[in-house]
């Protein structure tokens, strides 16, 4: 059996970690196990991963924390959230935090592998789209550099952008001050028939908001077009 990918998978229940563990062998991932943050970092320090799954109930730093933590740094692998909690506000948060899916315990081993198997598709297909953009993109004081998953403004202070942002600004500047729903930025992004949530893009935005300091309140680059979708206002120059 070929290996594709390696997992790291964060639980502090040991048996859920063996468990997973011999799950991912058994597909023929390789795959390591941390049983809380501490050790999770600790593991990144030595290894490179293609996706992490990350408990959200831990004691100490809990899976939200964590995920804030990673999506600081946009080098690192996608996050999958495991939690036995089903509120959607749980799922909002993580999404809005950078998650890439959300799984409710207990799960199927086949809900799971087809899950990790969507989100590796994402990512190649995010590679591909992005790897075949030439040149950057100038508005409003900012350059967008999509190669490099970064942002820069006009004092040459540089932004990084993790890979959804990266898809979706993209996304706004081929296709500026038109109203694009969130159906469009789906497809143009990641592709509606694999979206988890409808609010997956709706949190997108509102880091991506963040990111180039536009007031979510009073937004002036991707404004709210009620019944339409969002709108990035700025003309764009490619260079």
């Amino acid at each position: 059996m070929t290996v594709s990918h390696s997992v790291l998978v964060v639980d502090d229940d040991k048996d859920i970690r063996d468990l997973l563990h011999k799950l991912f062998l058994a597909e023929g991932y390789r795959c390591s196990v941390a049983g809380n943050g501490d050790e999770m970092f600790a593991r990144l320090a030595q290894e490179r991963f293609d996706l992490i799954l990350l408990d959200v109930m831990m004691p100490g730093r809990d899976g939200f924390e964590l995920c804030r933590t990673l999506q600081s740094d946009p080098a690192m692998p996608p996050v999958i959230m495991l939690t036995a909690k089903d509120e959607e506000i749980d799922r909002v948060v993580g999404l809005e935090l950078g998650a890439d899916d959300y799984i409710v315990k207990p799960f199927g081993r086949r809900e799971l592998m087809a899950r990790v198997k969507v989100v590796f598709r994402r990512v190649q297909s995010s590679h591909r789209r992005v790897s075949g953009v030439k040149g950057n993109f100038l508005f409003g004081g900012w350059c967008f550099r999509p190669a490099q998953m970064e942002l820069v403004d006009a004092e040459s202070a540089v932004v990084p952008l993790s890979s959804s942002e990266t898809e979706l600004l993209l996304a706004f500047v081929q296709n500026p001050q038109i109203p694009l729903s969130r159906d469009r930025l789906l497809d143009l992004t990641k592709g509606r028939s694999v979206a988890p949530f409808d609010r997956s893009i709706d949190s997108h935005i509102s880091r991506l908001r963040r990111k180039l300091r536009d007031d979510a309140k009073q937004p002036e680059i991707i404004k709210t077009s009620w019944g339409k979708g969002y709108i990035f206002t700025f003309a764009v120059e490619s260079v």
